[in-house]
């Protein structure tokens, strides 16, 4: 059975993460092959996740630290 382009956009980030089995990356493939709209998803989703990982990761300034400990204690005092 053929995939829609719903359940193959459903199914990429598990091709991507090598999650599928062999029948569901079948499908997937096929669908891909006849699908440009699918393709262009998927390079879009790789990129997407290509340009994620390459993100550095930022360290919170310590005076925002400090106001976010101080509201989140003053909300929990509040909720009590």
């Amino acid at each position: 059975m053929r995939l829609t382009c719903r359940e193959a956009i459903a199914r990429m980030s598990a091709f991507l993460g090598r999650e599928l089995g062999p029948v569901d990356v079948a499908r997937l493939v096929l669908h891909l092959c006849t699908c440009a709209p699918c393709r262009a998803y998927l390079r879009t989703l790789r990129a997407t996740i290509r340009i994620a990982g390459r993100a550095a990761e930022v360290e919170m300034p310590e005076e925002m630290k400090r106001r976010l400990r101080a509201f989140l204690s003053e909300r929990t005092r509040g909720a009590k």
